[in-house]
């Protein structure tokens, strides 16, 4: 079968890009793979990369070809209906037949178990892929696939693929600081005024810091209705967050958004604690992408991190 060829898109997916060579090579193909690893880091391309290799084609239009995607961010049980209708049919042109699901980690409870019920009686003529941002699908689900893991990309390969999207070098610099490895959701925050969101962030860590709860209803109801401004905002929290830690560890000159004078305003903080509030800055993240109420969950999290980093 074609190999993948090394692509922009698969930029710092080499092991991953390797191991589907792999794949292909051996003819080894099994009934499901899962693509997982952070967002916009290329894994919906290289899937569907890896599905026209699998079919023999070129283009993502093939009869043989079904690709599901969410709608309104869920994924919900009637796309799994439409794929379990759609894999009794025979191969039209093709050895097999492959089916991506796009973005599993929005699947309904309902859907998540009717996924499973494909999983567990896989036909002999098809491949599922699935994509996912994080490791939330269920282990009964994940434990049915072979797992193919995608990597965050180091800050200067970010910057480099935003210089070649023809961003500015400072906007790309700041970009890829805030896009923890993604380059997709650094393009995403293109469009911000990046400013006045790291202006709203050193007024939040300020207001935090000497016990003003008023300003995390104020944050969070300023947020409640721009899905790219609350991005940026977390994605600032996270190297502020880090910034702190370093600031703890006596390596100022190291932090990269944090100004000085307001890391002297937090109490010190260890790795278990700046962890916790990077894994709850995730699981806000998660349960925006599944519709949750935005106020709700930026006040729930805002007050857990004024919690921690308050005034001492």
């Amino acid at each position: 079968m074609n190999r993948l060829q090394l692509y922009e898109e698969f930029r710092g997916q080499e092991r991953a890009q390797k191991l589907i060579n792999q794949i292909l090579e051996k003819d080894e193909i099994a009934h499901a793979y899962l693509f997982l690893g952070p967002a916009g880091v290329g894994k919906s391309e290289m899937a569907l990369a890896f599905a026209r290799a699998l079919l023999g084609i070129k283009k993502n239009h093939h009869p043989d070809l079904l690709v599901l995607e969410g709608q309104g961010n869920t994924v919900r049980i009637a796309e799994i209906r439409r794929l379990k209708e759609w894999l009794t049919f025979k191969p039209y042109l093709a050895q097999r037949r492959v089916a991506l699901l796009l973005e599993a980690h929005l699947m309904s409870t309902e859907a998540a178990n009717a996924l499973l019920k494909v999983l567990e009686e896989p036909a002999g003529e098809v491949v599922l892929i699935l994509t996912s941002d994080a490791e939330t699908l269920p282990l009964t689900v994940v434990s049915r696939c072979q797992v193919v893991k995608f990597q965050p990309l180091p800050e200067n390969e970010v910057e480099e693929i935003l210089l070649r999207h023809g961003m500015e070098r400072e906007t790309a610099l700041l970009l890829s600081r805030l896009s923890n490895g993604s380059p997709g959701r650094a393009i995403n925050m293109a469009g911000v005024d990046l400013e006045a969101v790291i202006e709203m962030a050193a007024t939040f860590w300020e207001g935090i810091s000497r016990g003003d709860a008023m300003v995390i209803y104020e944050t969070a109801e300023n947020l409640e209705k721009d899905a790219e401004q609350r991005e940026a905002f977390l994605a600032i929290l996270e190297v502020y967050l880090r910034d702190k830690l370093l600031y703890v560890k006596g390596m100022i000159e190291q932090m990269q958004l944090l100004p000085r004078e307001l890391a002297e305003k937090t109490v010190r903080v260890d790795v278990q604690e700046v962890g916790r509030l990077l894994r709850a800055i995730g699981k806000t993240r998660q349960a925006l992408s599944r519709k949750a109420n935005p106020l709700l969950v930026q006040v729930q999290l805002y007050a857990e991190m004024a919690d921690a980093l308050k005034g001492g």
